[in-house]
C-alpha cells in the first residue's frame, strides 16, 4: 500500500466519529492555548466507516501487520490509540500534545536512543527524554500513566503538559465556539479551535497575504458521522458583519462550484450528499455532508489495488 493511501486511510479513521468515546477534555489543555485539536481514536474505531476499514483488513491476512509493522518496531500501536490532544499559543513549532493509550514505554525509549543526541531528565517523578536540542527539529516526551505521552519541542512544554495530565496546571475555560460546534455534531471524531486574533500575533499575516484572517476573531471545524453522513462544520467569528458577508459570499461561492462541478464530475456527485451556509450577524457556519456508502466503496477499492 502506497504512502498516500496509508494517509487517505488514517484520515478517514480518524475524522470519522461514532457514537461512543472520549470527547475533548479542556482540562487537558493549557489556559494560555490559543488553537488546540482533539482526535478521539476511540470514537472512530467505532464508527461505520472505522468498523468497515478494520473488518476489511482483518479480512485481509497480513494487512493489519503491514500497516502496522513500523509503528510496533517504535513501540506504538495505532489501532490502540485512545485520543489525541494538541495545544498551542500560535508559535511557529512551539505546541504540546498528550496521547493516551497504544504505546510501550520500553520500546518507545529504546527507540529514542539511537539517536546521538539522546538525554534523560527528571522533572519532579517524570522521566523525561529530549532529542535534538540545539537542532532544527527539537523534541521532548514522556511518558506517564503507564499508557499516555506528553510531547514538545523541549522539557518545558513537556513538563507543563505533565501537569495539565495529572490535573495541576491552569487549564483553558469552556470555549464557546466549540459548544457551538457540538450542537449540530454531538460528539465529533476530530474538532479543532483557533484563537486567530491571538494567534496570528506570531506571525506576518501582511507579507503572506493574510488581509483577511486578520478579520477574523476565532474559527472552528468538527468532523463526524450525522444522519447517515461523514458531516464536516466550520464556524468563523468575524470581527464585523460586513467581513461576515464577504466570507459568506466566498462560501456560497465555493459551493456553486461544487454544485456544478457534479454534472461533470461523477464521483462528485456521489459523494457529496449536502452543503449549507449559514450567517448570523458576523458568525459564518458552512456544513459539508459526504456519503458514507461512497466513502466505503472507494476505500475498498484503494485497499483491493494496494494491499
Amino acid at each position: 500500500m502506497n504512502a498516500k493511501t496509508i494517509t487517505a486511510l488514517i484520515l478517514v479513521l480518524t475524522s470519522a466519529a461514532g457514537i461512543h468515546g472520549k470527547p475533548l477534555d479542556l482540562s487537558q489543555v493549557s489556559d494560555e492555548a490559543n488553537w488546540l485539536m482533539h482526535v478521539d481514536f476511540d470514537a472512530a474505531r467505532k464508527s461505520t466507516i472505522g468498523s468497515f476499514i478494520l473488518e476489511e483488513l482483518d479480512a485481509k491476512p497480513g494487512a493489519m501487520e503491514r500497516l502496522t509493522s513500523m509503528a510496533h518496531k517504535v513501540g506504538l500501536d495505532p489501532m490502540a490509540f485512545a485520543n489525541l490532544t494538541m495545544f498551542g499559543s500560535g508559535e511557529h513549532k512551539k505546541g504540546t500534545a498528550i496521547m493516551k493509550g497504544g504505546l510501550n514505554e520500553q520500546k518507545l525509549v529504546a527507540f529514542a536512543k539511537k539517536n546521538e543526541t539522546f538525554e534523560t531528565t527528571t522533572v519532579g517523578k517524570s522521566k523525561v527524554h529530549t532529542l535534538n536540542p540545539d537542532r532544527r527539529h527539537p523534541m521532548a516526551f514522556s511518558v506517564i500513566k503507564k499508557d499516555t505521552v506528553v510531547a514538545g519541542p523541549d522539557s518545558s512544554y513537556v513538563s507543563q503538559g505533565i501537569r495539565l495530565a495529572k490535573g495541576k496546571a491552569a487549564s483553558r475555560a469552556p470555549i464557546g465556539l466549540l459548544d457551538e460546534l457540538k450542537v449540530i455534531l454531538k460528539k465529533p471524531g476530530f474538532i479543532s479551535y483557533v484563537n486567530m486574533s491571538k494567534a496570528s500575533k506570531f506571525h506576518d499575516l501582511e507579507r503572506r497575504g493574510g488581509a483577511m484572517v486578520k478579520k477574523v476573531r476565532s474559527a472552528g471545524m468538527a468532523m463526524g458521522e450525522s444522519a447517515g453522513e461523514l458531516k464536516v462544520v466550520a464556524i468563523v467569528k468575524a470581527d464585523n458583519e460586513e467581513t461576515a458577508i464577504q466570507l459568506e459570499n466566498m462560501a456560497r461561492g465555493m459551493m456553486a462550484m461544487a454544485a456544478l462541478g457534479k454534472e461533470s464530475k461523477p464521483f462528485l456527485a456521489e459523494i457529496l450528499e449536502s452543503q449549507k451556509v449559514v450567517r448570523k450577524g458576523s458568525d459564518v457556519r458552512m456544513e459539508v455532508g459526504l456519503a458514507i456508502e461512497t466513502i466505503k466503496e472507494l476505500i475498498d477499492r484503494e485497499m483491493e489495488k494496494n494491499i
